[in-house]
């Protein structure tokens, strides 16, 4: 016997589902499956399968719905996806199922994101940013990419909290129904979390299912995929059989929004100071981010976050960073400005004509090793202080460390780690000054210190003005003539 979504699907919206789009509609309508958990590969058609469900229910189930609210009140099938172009694609896809004759009739009114139907049936497609259900009766709730949610910056957005106020609105319906469609993105999360709840077999209504997107979609031909295989094994596991990545998180969320102070946004610079100003350049589909950063004792603080994303069409503008960047760097006491190898001899060239000076570091898996253990140090021990800036807080919950032949780090799946990396390098800038009495080029009393490489005028039990580390406490070698320069 043919499953009715099914039928509904091929009779009613003209849409023939797949084999296994067919198994699966019809396992979780035939065993009352209130919350359906759909790992699936890409171009399996999860858009569409969104859509089925949204207009199934708002017309077929309308009733068992309306039965749950008082008269005259809406009852909403709320669809979530990750941004707004990908939850007005789904919307459009409902929009064309429910002009097909034989319910063409039910639509009242629509608008770009809401589709309102004469039987007290409100449907709404909301970008994951904008998603608020809260004071609405939600019957039906589908999560679309749910683990690709972005916040408005296009940084990760943990959609735990989103489902923790959308899922318990769907209580008061009996006939409620929740679906959670989504290619993994990486082996934690609240998508991971969900589905290893789902497949534990320890809620009769919550139940998970897993399929490739050849089993999905047999349209996409056996040559294109082992094309894909082939270019990246490990990309083509994730993103076309659905397999969870192997990378864990590699920061503690709990600890990541410890860490991050009420206010301000920026610190204003501090008299003798010595201030890092770290960037990770990017033009097209990489933010080019910066952050300034400076030592406290042994606490690192994050004084100020800035940025600029670009597009195919306006790239990111290299003058106008270096005029931010080296602008910043005067304010910053002349701050040291660190950035890496992809972009160093412009970035050198145009600061240098700024009366800035850049120094190189070499952005190699060991050094963001390094960095990544000293911020974990960091975190776990209370001695790093973060702002307020949701990019970079979204971006460092996001970065996941993969086992290989040596660590890699980056963000998970298709995210972006820009201001990250920029974190990591203001740290591993900051952890690698401690000044030593080794280390210390002596030339008269007027020292070179070899944290901040500025020179300044010893005194007994001083310190450099600049970053404060403690200079010796004797010296021996004669004072400096009378014209030699003094910090």
């Amino acid at each position: 016997m043919v499953a009715p979504i099914v039928l509904f699907a091929l009779e009613v919206l003209g849409f023939p589902l797949s084999e296994k789009q067919a198994e699966i509609l019809a396992e979780i309508y035939g065993e009352g499956i209130r919350t359906a958990v759909l790992r699936l590969g890409r171009r399996s058609g999860k858009g569409r399968l969104a859509a089925i469900v949204a207009v199934f229910e708002a017309t077929v189930n309308a009733h068992a719905h309306l039965e749950a609210v008082l008269p005259g009140e809406h009852v909403h099938v709320v669809v979530v996806a990750p941004s707004r172009e990908q939850a007005r694609l789904v919307r459009d896809y409902i929009g064309d199922f429910l002009h097909r004759p034989q319910l063409a009739s039910l639509v009242k009114r629509e608008t770009t994101d809401e589709i309102e139907l004469n039987n007290g049936i409100l449907i709404t497609t909301l970008p994951a940013n904008a998603a608020s259900v809260r004071g609405r009766a939600v019957a039906v709730a589908i999560l679309d990419e749910a683990a690709w949610f972005t916040g408005v910056d296009g940084s990760p957005l943990d959609a735990r909290e989103l489902a923790e106020a959308l899922i318990p609105a769907t209580a008061q319906f009996p006939e409620r129904r929740i679906l959670v469609l989504s290619t993994p993105r990486a082996g934690w999360g609240w998508f991971a979390d969900l589905c290893a709840e789902a497949e534990s077999g320890s809620d009769p209504e919550l139940r998970a299912w897993h399929a490739t997107t050849s089993e999905m979609n047999p349209t996409i031909s056996a040559s294109v995929l082992e094309r894909a295989r082939l270019k990246n094994p490990d990309t083509f596991a994730r993103e076309f059989e659905a397999e969870f990545p192997t990378g864990v998180g590699a920061l503690e969320p709990a600890l990541v929004r410890a860490a991050v102070r009420a206010e301000p946004d920026v610190l204003p610079p501090k008299q003798f100071m010595r201030y890092v100003i770290a960037t990770d350049p990017g033009f097209v589909h990489d933010a080019f981010a910066l952050v300034i950063a400076h030592r406290e004792g042994e606490r690192v603080v994050v004084d100020a976050v800035r940025g600029w994303q670009g597009t195919r069409k306006t790239p990111v503008q290299l003058e106008t960073a270096l005029d931010t960047i080296a602008e910043l760097a005067r304010t910053y006491n002349g701050a040291d400005v660190v950035t890496d190898q992809s972009t160093a001899a412009a970035i050198h060239q145009g600061l240098t004509r700024r009366g800035v000076i850049a120094v190189t570091r070499a952005w190699t898996a060991d050094r963001a090793a390094n960095a990544l253990a000293r911020v974990r140090q960091h975190l776990a021990t209370d001695r790093l202080e973060l702002p307020p800036h949701e990019i970079l807080i979204n971006e460092l919950i996001g970065l996941e460390l993969r086992p290989s032949g040596r660590p890699q780090i980056g963000a998970a799946g298709r995210g972006h780690d820009d201001y990250a990396f920029a974190l990591l390098a203001a740290v591993a800038e900051l952890e690698g000054s401690d000044i030593t009495l080794e280390s210390i080029p002596w030339q008269y009393n007027y020292i070179v210190c070899q944290g901040c490489e500025r020179q300044f005028y010893w005194a007994a039990g001083g310190s450099c003005p600049h970053c404060g580390l403690r200079g010796p406490d004797t010296y021996d070698v004669p004072a400096p003539p009378p014209d030699s320069p003094v910090g």
